[in-house]
């Protein structure tokens, strides 16, 4: 049960992000890796095929790869033992599975026109399926590499985020504040960073509405992103956040979406990362620890593995 938020005179953003004012109220609206927690309707089970096949991991898709190679090699095997074998010269002697074997490997040659030539298509049928299947072979082996073009040359970033977001001191008061590190070789160039604040708030009406502020940070923009980059909101007065307590944020389930992109020198394309926090996420009172060291040459070396490394202040 959804209690009455508490009011801020802070102005909300002017522009809708697409987010809805009624359907979010409740649980959160992106995930910790950025992804949206939405599911939409299919239209059809073909709209999502190029998405899934770019981004599902490298081990799947080349398990499908060669599931999809192996269904292929065993239905025409079975066509050309189904049309008789007396049409394909060279197959051996011995049991139907055995010259089941033999027409799957003269399959497997044919899909990838290797032709070793110890098995060959002499009756029209099998000429005609084998030709079926070598053009067969050369759309999947071409719809295979642009996949294979289209997984490579897609542009993501490697950011990795904290686990939590900290309430820490900060100047002569507090700040909110969460760190970040770029796990790639590759600088990110002219790197800049927007955190949005999603609360529970009531309208005129009453009606219990989401509404969106953005935080001001300490620097919301960075030339290079080589090192960590901790990213600070000052709470002050002029904060939305001003007043609140960690069960008071958490009673108008309060979200803190983090909108990052910048420039990849590798391929000089933008890219784009996202992480989302939630109130239980947060921990008051507590600050970083460093994460950067030096290596046995003396060159900084950010340890991005402990990019969460904090500790709560007595």
């Amino acid at each position: 049960m959804i209690k009455m938020p508490r009011k801020i005179s802070s102005r909300p953003l002017d522009q809708e992000l697409g987010f809805g004012k009624n359907v979010t109220t409740a649980g959160r609206m992106m995930n910790p890796d950025g992804r949206f927690n939405v599911e939409r309707q299919y239209l059809s089970w073909w709209d999502n095929t190029y998405f899934y096949l770019v981004t599902m991991p490298w081990r799947y898709f080349f398990l499908l790869v060669f599931f999809c190679f192996l269904i292929i090699n065993l239905l025409f095997a079975a066509i050309y033992i189904s049309i008789g074998i007396d049409q394909l010269s060279g197959i051996p002697s011995g049991t139907l599975w055995e010259q089941y074997a033999a027409t799957f490997f003269f399959s497997t040659q044919t899909l990838t026109t290797v032709g070793y030539g110890q098995i060959s298509p002499e009756g029209f049928a099998a000429n005609m399926v084998a030709s079926l299947e070598s053009f067969s072979g050369l759309l999947a082996f071409a719809l295979i590499s642009g996949l294979l073009y289209g997984r490579f040359s897609r542009p993501s970033a490697k950011v990795i985020f904290s686990d939590h977001i900290l309430v820490a001191p900060y100047r002569n008061s507090r700040g909110l504040m969460f760190r970040m590190g770029n796990a790639r070789k590759s600088e990110l160039i002219e790197t800049e960073v927007q955190v949005i604040l999603a609360l529970n708030q009531t309208d005129e009406e009453g009606e219990v509405v989401r509404k969106f502020y953005n935080l001001d940070l300490e620097f919301a923009k960075v030339s290079f992103f080589a090192l960590s980059w901790t990213v600070v909101h000052d709470l002050t007065e002029k904060s939305p956040l001003w007043g609140f307590s960690g069960e008071e944020l958490q009673e108008a389930n309060a979200e803190f979406m983090v909108l990052l992109k910048g420039t990849d020198e590798a391929n000089q394309q933008l890219v784009h990362a996202r992480h989302s926090y939630v109130a239980g996420d947060m921990v008051w009172n507590a600050r970083f620890r460093p994460v950067i060291t030096r290596n046995a040459r003396g060159l900084p070396h950010v340890l991005v593995r402990y990019i969460d490394l904090h500790e709560v202040l007595p």
